[in-house]
């Protein structure tokens, strides 16, 4: 069968959350239907992001989010897409979106783990965070030691 999926599920009373493991060749369009559906049934509790693109309002998954952050005191939410105005406050948004996907690193910014190609830790003091998309940006020095505990390394 060549469309068929092989599916094993082992059950783990030591596994708190569920975890998905994929294994493929090569990443195709069918992989990706298969993880926006797993996301998408367990994104009730996140909902779409309302952003505009200047008079343009735009539903943004929380999937496709790189980064939000403060700039001239606008709200702004990178995508692959581009960058999207957003109304109300980080905090705000903070509190919108999946606390195990999303992280704080900043006073003004919040990134996506899921989007993160690397942190680069080669300075002393602090973290650069490299996106998938090629973009990066850096750890605020106060928020080190949290970033450090998120990702296990304290």
């Amino acid at each position: 069968m060549k469309n068929a999926i092989d599916i094993d599920i082992q059950i783990d009373p030591a596994c708190a959350d569920p975890k998905v493991i994929i294994r493929t060749a090569r990443m195709t369009p069918e992989i990706d239907d298969i993880v926006h559906a797993i996301e998408s049934s367990t994104d009730s509790a996140y909902p779409m992001v309302t952003a505009y693109a200047g008079d343009t309002m735009v539903l943004l998954s929380q999937r496709e989010i790189i980064r939000v952050y403060v700039e001239s005191r606008k709200l702004i939410v990178w995508t692959d897409r581009g960058g999207f105005v957003a109304r109300g406050t980080l905090a705000e948004m903070e509190q919108t979106l999946n606390r195990h996907r999303f992280l704080r690193i900043s006073r003004s910014e919040i990134i996506n783990l899921s989007k993160v190609s690397n942190f680069d830790f080669s300075l002393s003091g602090t973290i650069q965070v490299n996106f998938d998309d090629g973009s990066g940006t850096w750890v605020a020095r106060r928020y080190v030691r949290a970033i450090q505990e998120t990702l296990g390394l304290v």
